[in-house]
């Protein structure tokens, strides 16, 4: 069990829009390649020079967290605390987390968790029990709060690539954070992240340097491919263009670019929102060292091999204490 107030919450139940769409009218030619546009975004976007990626994720690291508590909790030697940190662009005012620390002097090693956008658990307390598992091998754990697309839905093309943006370089600000914590030892940093969190961290691993291992679990490598099909107001403009204005922070792109950073890649047998083929792209564009295990589970991933083959490939990379399984 864990502290009071951390209860489950749900996400809005998504469908994807059923209704026709007109095509607009145009040349020949330009009918041809929209039939082809699924084929062509498929192929690997052209890679960006490392100067221009670092600007495009490029932040304010002086700028303060003004971190502030709203209630701590200690347990089993491990203590709760449940913060909230000024967001790096004002409009998303503050961004949500807990942070669970084990008793002792350390040095730990830190991890960040990044949230699914489902249900159950599809906000920052989905990864509590393992958190609180990881926290009694001697982690430091940073559970942050996802705002988009968890809080702030799809909507325009060049909307949603500054927020995609944005939400990178919350990701960033949060190991910021964790290495701001006592006794957290830089050289052991990891990232935790599921569906959306999963691609935020393909993202990330091409820009951070200061992560060791990454698990990403049911992740994709376009943003595209859940805007379109989820939120209709994406389509306004045309897949086309909504697709080429993302393509830049596509996790596809990036990930390429995570070594020397290790990767484990989690995917279920009987996904209902990423294709065995799409998986596998993604895997195959990631750098080395890399690996993918397959569950016979859904998207959610919710079962105790996954938790457990993932606690254990943490305890490698990270030179954790051994300890029972996740139960």
């Amino acid at each position: 069990m864990y502290p009071a107030g951390m209860r489950i919450n749900q996400r809005m139940n998504m469908a994807p829009d059923a209704r026709p769409r007109r095509r607009a009218p145009g040349l020949f030619i330009l009918g041809l390649l929209l039939l082809a546009a699924p084929w062509l975004t498929a192929l690997p976007a052209p890679q960006k020079s490392k100067s221009e990626t670092a600007r495009l994720f490029a932040y304010d690291r002086s700028k303060p967290f003004d971190l502030k508590e709203s209630s701590r909790q200690a347990r089993d030697g491990v203590t709760y605390r449940d913060v909230n940190y000024a967001a790096h662009n004002p409009p998303h005012l503050r961004i949500q987390a807990y942070l669970i620390t084990p008793d002792g002097n350390g040095p730990f090693a830190g991890v960040v968790f990044f949230h699914w956008l489902g249900r159950p658990d599809g906000d920052r307390r989905e990864f509590l029990r393992e958190a609180t598992a990881l926290a009694k091998q001697g982690v430091v754990a940073l559970l942050i709060q996802g705002y988009f697309p968890a809080l702030e839905p799809p909507t325009d093309a060049l909307v949603d690539r500054r927020r995609v943006i944005e939400q990178t370089i919350e990701v960033r600000r949060a190991l910021d954070l964790l290495l701001a914590q006592p006794n957290v030892d830089a050289q052991r940093i990891a990232y935790v992240g599921h569906d959306y969190g999963a691609m935020y961290g393909a993202v990330v691993a091409g820009v951070e340097k200061r992560v060791k291992a990454y698990v990403l679990m049911a992740g994709t490598g376009s943003f595209s491919d859940w805007s379109l099909k989820y939120w209709a107001a994406t389509r306004a403009r045309g897949e086309q263009f909504y697709r080429l204005t993302m393509s830049a922070v596509d996790p596809l792109r990036h990930v390429a670019n995570a070594a020397p950073a290790a990767l484990l890649f989690q995917f279920a047998n009987t996904d209902e929102f990423i294709t065995k083929e799409t998986a596998t792209a993604f895997f195959n564009r990631a750098s080395d060292p890399k690996q993918i295990e397959w569950y016979d589970a859904e998207h959610d991933l919710n079962l105790d091999a996954a938790r457990n083959d993932r606690r254990a490939w943490l305890a490698r990379q990270l030179g954790l204490a051994k300890s029972e399984k996740v139960q």
